[in-house]
This record gives structure tokens, sequence and C-alpha cells, in this order.
């Protein structure tokens, strides 16, 4: 570029601290943190004293809240984009080969981790007890079939005449059932996930099981495939709630799933088949608040269902409530 159409000093300066912050937040990023921008916006946000909230809450939800006196401070989120590895996959084994695809498994575990450690970030920064209605979803990317994502999302409160622990709690309950866990003197301590994928790698011997008989039979190598990507799946779920020395888990959601490719070679009959099973699992690992809590006798409730339509075409509960 000319000398004389070099932008001003300032522009220059602007840009250099531009480049500059955009390093730093890749370091933050790097090392499992938020990046910069993040960081002051929620900064500035607790300074300002949350004058203006934002959530992801129902209006029931809300309601809920302000009745209890809990507070939403704002909607907080973290996130992950991974890149999978390279995993070695059996190619025209002569016998049934199964084994878990453990660079698969361990990239989803990561990457939840680091979504969930960006959201728990977020929530410290804002001074919050907690993040309740936490959605954890993933997608995959038609452009690369090697990257994954994985987001967590939900509202950050604060408790009335609460201590601040060390780390904010994660739940994926709603505000409804938050306040139902903490009736029957329950406490959520944090989101555990357990995860596994697993291949069944069919050869010669079992496309002949299937071409050549015709009666009913179980396939045990499918059936103990997934019994296996379960129990894998489940222990790391467990070992998540040990260590934050958990009485239980709740609220969990588990998500099976089963894709086959098939392939051949020349001058082979044989067509062999891998079967990939995926199988995750999701909940709130709670602990109890004291041991001699009572539980509150459930009041007898009767509710009616407006049918006429609203305003906006919706209908309307009426709850009464027998003391």
């Amino acid at each position: 570029m000319p000398f004389w159409k070099q932008p001003p000093p300032e522009e220059q300066q602007r840009r250099m601290q531009e480049q500059q912050e955009a390093e730093a937040s890749r370091k933050a990023l790097e090392a499992g943190g938020l990046p910069l921008k993040a960081q002051k916006r929620l900064s500035e946000e607790m300074i300002a004293g949350h004058p203006l909230f934002s959530s992801d809450l129902t209006a029931k939800e809300l309601l809920l809240t302000r009745q209890q006196e809990y507070q939403p401070l704002s909607q907080v989120m973290g996130s992950s984009i991974y890149h999978v590895g390279w995993q070695y996959t059996a190619s025209y084994p002569r016998a049934t080969v199964s084994y878990e695809l453990q660079t698969v498994s361990n990239a989803h575990l990561h990457a939840a981790q680091l979504a969930l450690g960006r959201l728990e970030q977020e929530a410290s920064l804002l001074k919050a007890h907690g993040v309740i209605g936490v959605r954890l979803t993933t997608r995959d990317y038609e452009w690369g079939n090697d990257m994954i994502e994985y987001t967590a999302i939900g509202t950050a409160i604060r408790l009335p005449n609460a201590p601040l622990h060390p780390r904010p709690f994660l739940s994926d309950l709603s505000g409804q059932e938050f306040w139902t866990l903490q009736q029957a003197g329950y406490y959520p301590v944090g989101i555990v996930v357990g995860y596994c994928s697993y291949c069944i790698s069919s050869g010669w011997q079992l496309d002949q099981q299937l071409r050549w008989n015709w009666s009913n039979q179980e396939i045990t190598d499918y059936a103990q495939g997934v019994y296996t990507a379960r129990h894998l799946a489940m222990t790391r779920l467990e070992a998540a709630a040990r260590s934050f020395n958990a009485l239980g888990i709740v609220g969990m959601h588990i998500d099976y799933r089963k894709t086959e490719r098939e392939y051949e070679r020349d001058k082979d009959p044989t067509t062999y088949r891998d079967t990939f099973i995926t199988f995750s699992a999701i909940g709130t690992a709670i602990v109890s608040r004291k041991r001699d809590h009572i539980i509150p006798t459930p009041k007898l409730t009767l509710t009616f269902t407006d049918l006429r339509p609203g305003r906006y075409g919706q209908n309307q509960e009426l709850t009464v409530t027998r003391e």
C-alpha cells in the first residue's frame, strides 16, 4: 500500500489492539477458558448490578423464581467445536470383531466437558449460585464428518440468603423441578455425562449365517454390542457423579443411535458390514442437604382447563388448592 494511503495512527492502533485481543482469546480458549469479549460483557453486567436480566425461563418458571425469591441473573452459555481424530476400524474381517471407538468416545466426552466448563465459568463471573434448565445439545457438520459441536445453555440464578460455593452448580432440571428437588431436601451439584461409541465389524462367518439360515435366531454379537456400549457409557456417568460425592442422578436423558455401513471387495461375494452404536446419558447429580429434612405434605389440587380460546388462541388453566 502506498504511504499516502496508509491508515491513520488511531486506526493502526485499533487494529493492533484487536489482533492482541484475538490472540489472547485464542489462548484462553486453548486453556479451556472464555474469550475476552465474553469475560468483559459478564464483568460489566456484574458491576452494573444486573439492571436487566436475560433468561430462557418460561413465564411460569419466572413466576416461581419470584415466589421463592430466586434471582435470575443472565442466560449463560458454553460451547466447544471439536475435531475428532483418526480412528482405526477393522476391514474385511473373517470373524465378527467388536471394539470401542475410543478416539470418538474421548472426543465427545472432552467436548462436552469443555462446553459445561465454560458454562460454569460464565456463572462464576456473575457470582451465581448455579445454573438451571441447562440444555446440552450436540450436532455434526455436513462439510466436516470429523467435526462435532457441543453447546450448553441455561439461566444463572442467585439464591436468597445462601453463601456462595467455590463452584456454581449446573442442573438440567427445569425451574419447577429444581424447586421440587429443594422441597424434598436435595440439592444439585453438577451435570454428568456418559458416552460410548462402539463398532461391530461383521465378517464372512456372520454373512454366511444370515444368508443361508432361514430360522429365527438372535444375532448375539449385535445384542452384546448394545449392552457393552450402554455399560461403558453408564460407568463413565457414574464415575463423574462420584467425583461430586453425589447421592444419585436425576432427570436423565438417554440417546441411543445405530448406523450401518456396507462394503465389498472385488471377486468376493461376502457383504461386509460395520454397525456403529452410540450411547449417551446426561443427568443432574444431587446431594442430600440434611438427613433429618422433613418433606412437606403435598396439597390436594384440582386443575380445570378452560377450552375457550384466549386472545392468542391459547387455553387457560385454573388450579384450585384445597387447604
